[in-house]
């Protein structure tokens, strides 16, 4: 952790874990005046919950990192974070005395969960590190077992997880302010709920009454759960207001859905996922290529390949695994329980989607829009992509999972293969629309990727023009929702067969979704070798005929 109350960025000593070669000066200065201008001027939410029922986060300290370790220019990270500020709420007056009085305990419990306590937070944590060290910060107000070390730890998955996103980047580029605004920004979320599943998970998980499982495996046993897998509902994402007509979450997905309808039955099989001290190393990558699973495979044959918004988010957490693993101030068994948290979160937002069905072959048959797509192509596309910086943030995530599955290619849990994970940066980098975020809307992922609605403006694939060709696909030994053995992808090479060349005819993609104009807010059956779990709207055996095609 840099030793700075400022923001200090550096291609030596902050370049992420993730990181292209040859970062410069130059974006390293704009990036810390970009940070500087956003944490002076602005609030954490761009929002507030009684506008949109939920908070919508403030993404420009994510959007603007993760540009950095992607090698942006000055003037492009410069641009993205012009466009977004716009729309943000104006940072509130801070009340030194009660900076000072959050350190009673009976006055910090009562200042959380309200909004304007943000920057009284922040600039609280942020002398407790100065002072104390950030070790010592991260013991007493998220880990050490404390009544408010325990509230804190599940308020920093409140929000859809962007508390958990913020410190996480804080810890990965090692700044002090943004361990401060992430630890802050939890401390005035309110979602409750996620307190009272992960608390009843864990008491269940204790007992262990059943054999712990594979992270991979649980998520493919709610697919096969019908009350889990019919717990929520695409409505959720359509909600308005009967008077001004204007979008809201008032019902929320896991409050108001799986919670309510399938508590008991995903709190079963959350209690089942644990991790041991000596599986963590195992956990922490497994955790990570499972939300690269069930992230990119959710598709819908025969529609074009695109994101669902809310399962992404397991992506762009997945990252803090490895920073939460390696941070030597954390005793084992705390490592092993944020990952357990964790994992079981994505347990309930995999639920919250309607538990898509895993399309392997169908992703991987994607074509490409432009040839020969490096990883290093996928990373320029991405630092030009004109939204809030979740496409840039999910593609630098999905290679860092990668590269952490790599030694355990071989097991079965580990659902996504080494030759899998540039197909699915491809696929989303091309799934992007070209035109800009409009404010909060948005207009390149897709919600609730299980329900056949979702897809309703998502173009169908006209032609199979590009892709893995079949006899790759064989080689990939596909099968059902799980790919064994895939074929090795040196990755500095393209992927073979990803150009779809001019007989495309158009710039298709995500612009014609350009109707779905619900703000950004975060976050929130199936079959299993073959066994039919059921599925709403196209069936298992339709769309498996899409892709026998290929």
């Amino acid at each position: 952790m840099m030793k700075t109350q400022n923001f200090k960025i550096s291609p030596t000593e902050t370049p992420g874990l993730v990181h292209v070669p040859n970062l410069t000066l130059a974006s390293a200065k704009e990036t810390e005046l970009l940070l500087e201008e956003n944490n002076s001027r602005y609030h954490i939410f761009a929002t507030t919950e009684d506008d949109k029922g939920v908070y919508i986060h403030n993404h420009i300290v994510h959007h603007t990192l993760t540009l950095w370790a992607l090698g942006a220019r000055p003037e492009t990270i410069r641009l993205h974070q012009e466009r977004n500020a716009q729309y943000q709420r104006q940072s509130m007056v801070m009340q030194s005395w009660l900076i000072e009085d959050m350190a009673v305990p009976e006055v910090f419990t009562r200042c959380l969960g309200r909004d304007e306590n943000f920057r009284n937070f922040e600039r609280f944590f942020l002398k407790q590190i100065d002072a104390k060290g950030y070790e010592w910060v991260l013991q007493k107000y998220l880990l050490d077992g404390s009544e408010i070390a325990d509230d804190m730890l599940c308020r920093i998955y409140m929000g859809y997880v962007h508390g958990l996103i913020h410190i996480g980047l804080g810890m990965e580029f090692k700044q002090p302010l943004i361990l401060a605004e992430g630890l802050a920004q939890s401390a005035v979320h309110r979602d409750m709920w996620y307190t009272e599943y992960l608390t009843l998970a864990e008491q269940q998980a204790i007992k262990a009454e059943e054999p712990a499982l594979p992270l991979s495996t649980l998520i493919d046993m709610e697919r096969l759960d019908y009350k889990i897998r019919n717990s929520s509902s695409v409505h959720f994402h359509r909600q308005t207001r009967p008077h001004s007509g204007r979008w809201a979450m008032d019902k929320e997905i896991a409050r108001d859905g799986v919670l309510k309808n399938a508590k008991a039955e995903l709190v079963r099989l959350a209690a089942r996922y644990r991790v041991s001290p000596p599986s963590l190393k195992q956990a922490v990558a497994e955790l990570m290529n499972t939300a690269v699973y069930l992230t990119s495979t959710a598709q819908r044959p025969p529609h074009e390949c695109a994101f669902d918004f809310f399962l992404l988010h397991t992506i762009t957490t997945s990252i803090n695994a490895t920073v939460f693993a390696s941070e030597p101030s954390f005793t084992i068994a705390q490592k092993c329980r944020l990952i357990e948290y964790t994992g079981r979160v994505y347990l309930m937002t995999y639920a919250g989607m309607g538990c898509p069905q895993p399309e392997t072959a169908w992703l991987l048959s994607h074509p490409s829009k432009l040839p020969n797509q490096s990883w290093s192509t996928v990373f320029e596309r991405a630092t030009h992509h004109e939204d809030d910086g979740h496409m840039a943030k999910m593609i630098r995530c999905m290679r860092h999972a990668q590269l952490q599955s790599r030694e355990y290619d071989h097991l079965p849990e580990f659902r996504v293969k080494q030759g899998m994970f540039l197909p699915a940066a491809v696929a989303a980098i091309d799934s992007g629309s070209k035109r800009p975020m409009e404010w909060t809307r948005h207009f390149d992922f897709i919600r609730g990727a299980g329900y056949e609605e979702a897809w309703e403006k998502v173009p169908l694939r006209s032609v199979r023009t590009g892709g893995m060709t079949k006899e790759e696909l064989e080689a990939a030994k596909v099968v059902d929702h799980t790919v064994e053995g895939a074929r090795e992808v040196e990755d500095s090479k393209p992927v073979p067969g990803m150009w779809a060349g001019p007989s495309l005819g158009s710039d298709t993609g995500a612009k014609e979704r350009e109707g779905d104009v619900r703000p950004v807010i975060g976050m929130g059956g199936g079959r299993i070798n073959g066994v039919n779990a059921g599925t709403t709207g196209t069936g298992v055996s339709e769309r498996k005929s899409f892709v026998s095609k290929l």
